[in-house]
């Protein structure tokens, strides 16, 4: 739940309840009798300070972790002008603090909270002089809004101004200052004139040059705003559904000339132009169906201007905005016009874009230049102007940031063999230094974000990073959320280094461009970045990727791969052991240190083999170093790892090996020692691994979805769903004469996954379908259609395993002239779209995949019972169970092994555990039989010295029998089932004994 103070003359105590993480925090405040509610709940152990009348707050700073359930404060430190209260709570890795500008105070706080403290930021407002506070009787608050201020990780929402309602007063009350989300008055008001809801007056501009959409809902009341020259400023309402509100200040004649379209409602914000010389030139957002209104609404906006300004995102900043879209003028032309639906919300938008104009008076904007090789600049205006010429490369470079950008840059050059030094900004906030391996090596890539910083009030670059020619990448200096503002990317041509930066600083870095060599191809290596890692000279060889540090590994000489287990921490991949075939035989290799959990994954050499080698590297600050913090792998007959290691959105750079034409992988190379700094593979080029494949028409490679190329008209803009779902469960079609626009929803491991929009739909005479297939005994098999002489899809149809779509369009009749289109391959279903529209569709192409290479989704992981010794090993979830093995030995049960079917074929899994000399027991399943539950008895034995949980029984029951115990009935029971599912697959931990079962369960099908 979100909330905020507000700003008030002082703060004048502080409580906090805490036990692992800040569990509550709770404000009073001089100048008012109001006391803050408790935010969060309630910790277990409680502390807090008052401050005396001379004493206010200059700084707050903490810790933060992030969990399962989000991030959550786990400390909490206040610096006064006098002293330092706390830390309370437990320092944990991510550091974040806000400190208040000169001769300022942090006089009110706003963060989020529910079980325990999310995030905090602060309002900051001059330090107060003595006597000038006084009680202020029934608590309601002297201003309406706020001033955001500090910017405090984690999620801090602090630094739009005027933000955060009143001091004490409620929504509608009788703060003295209107403004800022909490006023009294509509924020922003009209004044005087009024545009009404349409405001299009007698003009239309239908059909005009540089008209651009509407996209959105279809209604509320139109819209059309023609007849003006640019526009000075731009006020955006939005509620927790949808933007609510927009106001726009166009220039007509020298004069402003208002609009306003939608209801005023929720929290208002401003974007202002410095016109004539800024303009708009690109409208961004998003639109999506809001249940709850039944109807489809603009959820975001955001708008850029020629110089490079970006606006806040207004409206929902979340994953579940909608769909993307984006209006820009042709070479740069300014925003003229906005047209659109909108009446309690804004239903629809759409821009007029100047097609005679080039942005503003500046040009095109900061990427625009007038010297080979030179780049940028893009951010702020502000700061002295730098430009450091006249060098052949770049060895080191070192950068300064705080919490609210990058503050500082120093860059060690070369010239003529000597390093020369040059500085930029202020040497404030945190140092870190990235270095390059000059001349073998060479920055190539200069990225980062910029955004305009309301506490400045300045645009700031807040984020940079490096990329060299061999692939290396650096630490991302700066701020690292979503909310770090625009981003950038340099790039040099034909791989150039970089030997030269330019750009504004004062206080901070205020904007940033690059010079590279023309001349150059990156370090001596010639290599161009790339997510396969750097280029090399042996064939089928891709990487490393990752850091410099450990020793190195070059695993070479084999056949293929049976076996692979991870290890991983909570910070990296620790280690990997990797089962080669050669000659028959099987050789194991390994690399890292075995330190925390493991984890297998099991290939059915040679019938099938790894094709893909996936995963990520960061640079990890605990160690100093970069190391490899995910992996996963991918077979020819689509099967794929879990993912071994970090699975979150900080698991930093990713990267993909796979070969060109589907090779199977015959080797490891990288680095490792505490833990696997850096990670390559080889590939087999001559062999097409585990099986025949299907060649078809189009691109095919292993493992990797079969792509049929685009059918229908020429024309349009290129888009590409990819081929990497499951299968497709949705297709939404807008349709009239032609195909306007589609829409698939695909699934991914049981996941939902929305698509974008490809083409706009158009006006009334629209019509819109949904067809719907029943994944995963329904599935796609094919598509047909035509396009006409126009070059749009005007018909289209679509046919799964169980049934056929209605004909979407017009259907096309003996001499109708146009090109066919069919999209099918025979035994594979379609898991993915890519095509060519603009404002209607094109072309169609598909990805294919084979029917029973898929395992049945969605399945659903049930948790394991038992004990936690032992290595997780993890069969996967696949269509059925048809064999499985059990031994035991003294103590319980010692080994498991299943046989599965996918499809038409057996899949022997792995045994896991350790044979005695009981032998085992076979349970075997007849056709048409399938395993409902498993039971397990677990207990404690004393071995090897100490107390172990382990597996004693395992009983199993069909929808035909209960098997007998296989093992002793001991213990603790548990059965594990799912109603309407089956057993698909098992998972576990093992040793000498199995200590752990737990099973995957999918729905019956008939």
């Amino acid at each position: 739940m979100s909330w905020d103070d507000g700003k008030h003359a002082k703060v004048k105590k502080v409580q906090l309840t805490f036990d692992d993480v800040i569990r509550s925090i709770e404000m009073e405040y001089e100048g008012t009798n109001l006391k803050s509610q408790r935010r969060g709940t309630v910790g277990t152990r409680s502390d807090g300070f008052t401050l005396s009348t001379d004493e206010y707050i200059t700084s707050v700073s903490g810790y933060y972790k992030t969990t399962f359930s989000g991030d959550h404060i786990t400390a909490l430190t206040f610096k006064t002008n006098k002293k330092t209260y706390g830390p309370y709570g437990n320092k944990t890795q991510n550091y974040f603090s806000a400190d208040a500008p000169k001769d300022s105070q942090i006089a009110g706080f706003l963060g989020t909270s529910g079980n325990a403290l999310s995030s905090l930021d602060v309002h900051f407002a001059p330090i107060p002089t003595p006597g000038s506070i006084k009680p202020q009787p029934g608590g309601s608050g002297n201003e309406s809004g706020g001033g955001g201020g500090g910017g405090s990780k984690p999620g801090g929402s602090g630094n739009e101004s005027g933000g955060g309602g009143g001091g004490g007063s409620k929504p509608g009350g009788s703060g003295n200052e209107s403004g800022g989300g909490g006023g009294g008055s509509n924020p922003g008001g009209s004044g005087n004139e009024s545009g009404g809801g349409g405001g299009s007056g007698n003009e239309t501009g239908k059909d005009g040059p540089g008209k651009m959409g509407p996209l959105g809902g279809d209604k509320g009341n139109i819209f059309d705003d023609v007849g003006f020259e640019g526009v000075k400023k731009i006020t955006v309402g939005a509620d927790q559904y949808s933007v609510t509100y927009i106001k726009i200040e166009y220039i007509k004649d020298g004069q402003v000339v208002v609009r306003e379209h939608g209801t005023v409602r929720g929290e208002l914000k401003e974007f202002s132009v410095d016109y004539p010389n800024d303009n708009i030139t690109a409208v961004g957002g998003t639109y999506k169906r809001v249940y709850t209104y039944d109807t489809t609404l603009i959820t975001s906006l955001y708008f850029t201007t020629s110089k490079g300004f970006t606006s806040p995102l207004f409206g929902i900043d979340s994953e579940k905005k909608g769909t993307e879209f984006e209006f820009k003028g042709e070479n740069g032309g300014k925003l003229i016009g906005l047209h659109g639906r909108g009446g309690n919300a804004i239903d629809a938008i759409g821009a007029y874009f100047d097609t005679g104009s080039q942005g503003g008076k500046g040009g095109g904007g900061g990427s625009q230049t007038d010297v080979p090789g030179k780049k940028g600049p893009l951010g702020g205006e502000k700061g002295e102007e730098f430009n450091d010429v006249g060098f052949e490369g770049v060895k080191k470079i070192t950068v300064g940031a705080d919490q609210y950008s990058v503050t500082y840059i120093k860059i060690e050059y070369v010239k003529d063999g000597k390093v020369e030094i040059r500085e930029h900004g202020t040497s404030r906030g945190e140092l870190q230094e990235f270095s390059v391996d000059y001349p073998n090596d060479s920055i190539t890539a200069v990225s980062g974000t910029y955004k305009h910083i309301f506490t400045y009030d300045t645009t700031l670059i807040t984020s940079l990073y490096f990329t060299t020619s061999k692939g290396f990448t650096s630490p991302l200096f700066g701020i690292n959320s979503e909310k770090k503002g625009t981003e950038f990317e340099f790039k040099g041509e034909n791989g150039g280094k970089l030997i030269g930066l330019h750009g504004r600083g004062g206080n901070a870095i205020d904007a940033i461009g690059a010079y590279f060599d023309t001349g150059s191809q990156g370090g001596d290596g010639g290599d161009v970045p790339s997510k396969d890692g750097p280029n090399t000279d042996v064939p089928g060889k891709k990487g490393p990727l990752g850091g410099d540090k450990g020793e190195p590994f070059d695993d070479v000489g084999f056949e293929g791969v049976k076996k692979i287990t991870v290890g991983v921490d909570n910070l990296s991949i620790t280690y990997i052991k990797i089962e080669y075939v050669k000659d028959g035989k099987v050789e194991v290799r390994e690399h890292g240190t075995a330190r925390g959990k493991l984890q297998e994954f099991s290939v059915d050499y040679p019938n099938d083999s790894i094709t893909e080698v996936a995963g990520t590297y960061k640079h990890n600050y605990t160690y100093d170093t970069t190391l490899i913090t995910s992996l996963y792998f991918t077979t020819s007959k689509g099967f794929t790892s879990p993912l071994f290691g970090i699975d979150s959105e900080k698991k930093g750079t990713e990267f993909e090996f796979k070969d060109e034409n589907g090779g199977k992988l015959i080797g490891f190379h990288g680095r490792g020692g505490n833990a696997i700094d850096a990670i390559g593979a080889y590939f087999d080029t001559g062999s097409k691994p585990g099986g025949n494949g299907d060649n078809g028409s189009g691109s095919n490679s292993g493992s990797s979805p079969q792509k049929l190329d685009a059918q229908g008209g020429k024309g349009g803009n290129q888009w590409d769903d990819s081929g990497d779902h499951d299968g497709v469960t949705k297709i939404h079609v807008a349709y009239s004469r032609v195909i306007e626009q589609i829409k698939f929803e695909y699934v991914k491991n049981g996941e939902t996954k929305e698509g974008p929009a490809h083409g706009v739909k158009g006006g009334a005479r629209t019509m819109i379908a949904t067809f719907e297939i029943s994944h995963p005994n329904e599935y796609l098999l094919s598509v047909k259609g035509w396009s006409d002489s126009s070059n749009k899809i005007v018909g289209i149809q679509f046919t799964t395993n169980t049934k056929t779509s209605d004909y979407y369009g017009f259907e096309k009749y003996p001499g109708d002239e146009g090109t066919d289109i069919l999209l099918e391959v025979k035994d594979k279903k379609i898991v993915g779209f890519h095509g060519f529209a603009d404002n209607q569709l094109n072309s169609l192409g598909a990805y294919f995949a084979p029917i029973a290479s898929t395992p049945l989704k969605p399945s659903k992981k049930l948790q394991g019972v038992g004990g936690d010794e032992g290595a997780s090993w993890d069969d996967g979830a696949f269509d059925g169970v048809k064999k499985i093995q059990v031994g035991q030995n003294n103590d319980g049960v010692s080994f498991v092994a299943v046989e599965y079917q996918n499809g038409s074929q057996k899949v022997v899994g792995d045994g896991h555990g350790k044979q005695s000399s009981l032998g085992v027991e076979t349970f075997e399943l007849a056709d048409g039989e399938y395993i409902t539950s498993v039971g397990v008895y677990y207990d404690k034995i004393h071995a090897e010295g100490r107390g172990v949980t382990v597996v004693t029984s395992l009983i199993f029951k069909t929808n035909k029998q209960i098997s007998q115990p296989f093992g002793m009935t001991g213990g603790e029971y548990v059965e594990l089932k799912e109603e309407g599912n089956k057993i698909v697959g098992f998972h576990g931990k093992a040793s000498d004994w199995v200590h752990q079962i737990g099973v995957y369960v999918a729905p019956v099908t008939k």
